[in-house]
């Protein structure tokens, strides 16, 4: 069993005992009467911004010196910029970053652009939301249904950028399938890709499933407008399949969906491809980390805190009732495991990856 694996294991309640007895001496930043600024990087009224909202509510009941605790939408950049600007914070434990990290795929840009996520102070991580490709409905040239997408000669889909794991999975899984299709990237969130949908400026996008309970399954998808094509998750343990979310049920996963229309099993370098984004991308869609440089007995606080935060009944009902299902909650272990897996990619995965985005920027 692999180290992430076994860290996946450990008991909520364990992580927060060994926390509070390291960090019961400890002298954190005195953050009476402070106000904290949590900062993500995609746009206000996502899964991004609802989630670090719910978070926040709960941790400033939880943080030392029970501070006030804002939320700051900083995107653009194709994710970059809120995730530069808490790295450059000032590491007074004023500032922490609740961030869509694209770790995976970040760690091909050229090293002097390259996000050094070790160096920050690593908090927790929050995942769950699985992404699920939805499709408008074209009533002149198609598609009419899920069938119907693999015998069209084109398909336009839009995504952050062609470094998101979402949106280069999505590419994969087109080319798996024989489906040409040209990227177009540059949205910063569900509803600015929902609008391009309606506008007719894309045909498809990765929406989360978060979107998905809240506005495509009982909205556009119910009025036939649109419809969903199918959804990714991590590899089960063998490695051959996709997990079931059963938070979508009736809709397939992408390997499900491969082997009905294609009575084949998938595989290749594409579906390692695949497998590989679900497994180091799918536990943390968003990264919880303090800027660089802030103290260790403060990171100790702030990593207790935040276990205690999302282990609270009331986050955990209104994190349900909003997102339609209980986040994956990953504390600072499995975290910085994560963040050493990315770093080890093996040569040969980058160099797909870095052909992928050579292929969606074209």
């Amino acid at each position: 069993m692999s180290r992430i694996n076994v860290l996946r294991g450990l008991a909520g309640g364990c992580a927060i005992a060994i926390w509070v007895a390291t960090g019961a001496a400890a002298q954190p930043i005195d953050l009476t009467g402070q106000t904290v600024t949590i900062v993500h990087n995609a746009a206000p009224g996502g899964a991004t911004g609802l989630g670090a909202q719910i978070a926040a509510n709960a941790w400033a009941k939880t943080m030392a010196g029970a501070p006030t605790i804002v939320v700051q939408s900083v995107e653009g950049g194709a994710l970059s910029r809120g995730i530069l600007q808490v790295m450059n914070a000032r590491p007074d434990g004023r500032t922490i970053g609740w961030l869509a990290w694209n770790g995976s795929t970040r760690i091909l840009d050229p090293e002097p652009l390259q996000i050094p996520f070790a160096n920050f102070g690593l908090i927790g991580g929050v995942g769950g939301a699985t992404f699920l490709v939805h499709v408008s409905v074209d009533a002149e040239n198609g598609p009419r249904d899920a069938d119907d997408v693999v015998n069209l000669d084109h398909l336009r889909f839009g995504g952050y950028n062609p470094k998101s794991a979402p949106s280069m999975r999505t590419a994969a899984a087109l080319d798996m399938l024989g489906v040409d299709y040209t990227f177009i990237s540059g949205f910063s969130g569900d509803n600015p890709l929902e609008a391009a949908l309606q506008r007719g400026e894309i045909d498809a996008y990765p929406a989360t499933s978060v979107f998905y309970n809240q506005q495509l399954r009982d909205g556009p998808i119910a009025a036939g407008k649109s419809f969903s094509l199918f959804y990714f998750t991590g590899p089960n343990e063998a490695g051959d399949a996709l997990l079931e979310d059963p938070f979508l049920p009736g809709e397939e996963t992408f390997d499900a969906y491969f082997r009905r229309v294609t009575g084949s099993e998938p595989s290749g370098p594409e579906w390692e491809m695949i497998k590989y984004h679900g497994r180091v991308t799918d536990p943390i869609n968003w990264l919880i980390v303090a800027p660089p440089g802030t103290p260790e007995d403060h990171l100790q606080m702030l990593r207790t805190s935040f276990a205690e935060a999302t282990q609270d009944p009331e986050f955990l009902a209104e994190a349900e009732r909003i997102f339609g299902r209980v986040p994956t909650i990953s504390h600072f272990e499995q975290v910085e495991a994560i963040v050493e897996e990315i770093a080890n990619t093996p040569p040969e995965m980058r160099d797909l990856m870095s052909s992928y985005i050579a292929k969606m920027e074209r």
